[in-house]
This record gives structure tokens, C-alpha cells and sequence, in this order.
């Protein structure tokens, strides 16, 4: 009944504060930081005390997909957040709190196995989960960022004025912030990767091969745009596409295989 009540509190206010963003999206002096802030708070903590909640129990941890993905969600969500204390993310909040009210309210109804253990803490395999997660949600927010930056690029070509006179971000600004994210993200999950071949054992065992080699794709895709841009100059479309394509094979690295065994073959 806990888990219930803190995940329709936390979806409630993810909801409250979409709303309000996306109100005042074009306005020209923003939505209100104060209310945004106050908002989404309320829905961070409850999403924080669901997580506390869901992952700790008296018998041991469950370490589900559905926990794990609420996990990042949640580190998305308060980065976001604390960025857009400093840094205009008009376009980047309703996006974050609209999927994080979905992703809280489908955690009431996805199928999943109550994965049970005690954790044993290595150092190394904490160092790999660690940096994993943190590379995960660095490069996910430079996706975002991408995303933005098409958005505004596309708009100010059309000579639209609304998105002149709104309280969207300067286009150079979000492109900066993109590359700086994007670049930090790669070297992350570079460090990661690292870390998984020389921690661990059987990175490339049957049961985690799919895993390993799709990470080493998305890594060779961002790497390539991180390089191409920084010795290139390259920006624009192909690259929001590339990072768009490149997050994607990398959720699928982290969460594809899992899906399929906790939730779809779950159903038979």
C-alpha cells in the first residue's frame, strides 16, 4: 500500500509539473522557477522514498529492470532539475517529468521477477555499475540536449517568432552544453567499459556477449561523433540522429536483454 500511495504521489506532481511547463512553454518569462522547483521536489522525494522502498526489502534487494530503470530515471530527473537552477531547460523538464509520470505509474503494472539476493561489494564490480550508470544518464541528457537543439535550430530557420521572443535557451548555448555532455558521457562509458574487461570475468560469455557488443557499438558511434566534432566541426541533423541512434543501441545494451526475460517472457 506504501509503494502505491508513494508512486501516485510521484506521478501525481511528475504530472503538475509537466503541465506547467509545457503552459508556458513560448511565454516569454518562462514558467515559474519557484513552482517548478516546489513541484517537482515533492515528486523527487517520493520517487527517491518509492525507490528506498521497492529495492530494500526485510528478506534482501530487488534488483529488477523496473527498479533499475526507475533507479535512472530518478539520477536523470535530479540532474535535469539541478541544471535547470542555472541554465534555461524549458524544452528538457516536461520531457523528464512526462516520462518519469509514465515510467512511475507503469511500474504498478509491468510484470517482473522479485530478484532476491545480498549484494557482495567489490570494488571493482561497484566501480563498473557505478560508472555505467553515471555514463548512461550523462549521454541520455546529452540525447535530450540534441534533441533541443534540432528543435530550436528548426524553428529559428522557419523564422518562427514565437521561439525568438520564448524562454528557450540561446541556440548556441544548448549546442555548447550538447557537445560538453556528449564529450563527458563518451569518456565515462569509455572508463566503463574499461572497468567491465578488467573487473570482471566473461564480458564476453554467451549469456552477456549481446550485452558487451552492443556497448562497443554505441561507444564506437558516440566516440565517432565526438571526435568528428571536435577535429571536424561536424553539427546539425546527422548528429542529432547519430547520438539519437547511439542512446537507443545503448539502452538496449543496458536494458534490452533484461526486458525480455523479466517482463515479456515473464507473460508465459
Amino acid at each position: 500500500m506504501l509503494i502505491i500511495s508513494l508512486t501516485i504521489i510521484a506521478s501525481l506532481f511528475y504530472i503538475l509539473a509537466t503541465s506547467h511547463v509545457l503552459s508556458r512553454l513560448f511565454h516569454q518569462q518562462g514558467p515559474s522557477q519557484k513552482l517548478t522547483i516546489i513541484l517537482s521536489t515533492v515528486a523527487i522525494l517520493a520517487h527517491m522514498l518509492l525507490l528506498v522502498n521497492s529495492v530494500f526489502r526485510t528478506d534482501g534487494q530487488d534488483l529488477s529492470i523496473v527498479n533499475v530503470a526507475l533507479l535512472t530515471c530518478w539520477v536523470i530527473v535530479v540532474s535535469v532539475t539541478t541544471v535547470s537552477l542555472k541554465f534555461p531547460a524549458t524544452l528538457l523538464l516536461p520531457v523528464v517529468y512526462g516520462f518519469a509520470a509514465l515510467l512511475t505509474i507503469a511500474s504498478l503494472f509491468i510484470p517482473h521477477h522479485i530478484l532476491l539476493q545480498s549484494i557482495n561489494v567489490e570494488i571493482g564490480l561497484v566501480t563498473h555499475i557505478s560508472l555505467s550508470l553515471l555514463a548512461y544518464c550523462v549521454l541520455i541528457i546529452a540525447t535530450l540536449y540534441s534533441v533541443q537543439f534540432y528543435f530550436i535550430d528548426k524553428r529559428l530557420k522557419r523564422k518562427d517568432l514565437a521561439i525568438v521572443h520564448s524562454h528557450l535557451p540561446p541556440l548556441m548555448v544548448v549546442e555548447r552544453q550538447l557537445y560538453h555532455l556528449l564529450t563527458l558521457g563518451t569518456v565515462l562509458l569509455t572508463m566503463a567499459l574499461l572497468s567491465g574487461f578488467v573487473f570482471l570475468d566473461g564480458m564476453f560469455a554467451t549469456e552477456f556477449i549481446h550485452k558487451t557488443v552492443l556497448s562497443l557499438i554505441a561507444w564506437a558511434m558516440f566516440a565517432t561523433v565526438t571526435v568528428g566534432h571536435l577535429t571536424q566541426g561536424w553539427r546539425g541533423k546527422p548528429v542529432v540522429l547519430a547520438i539519437m541512434a547511439a542512446a537507443f543501441v545503448l539502452t538496449l545494451a543496458y536494458f534490452g536483454s533484461r526486458f525480455v526475460q523479466e517482463v515479456i517472457l515473464n507473460k508465459f
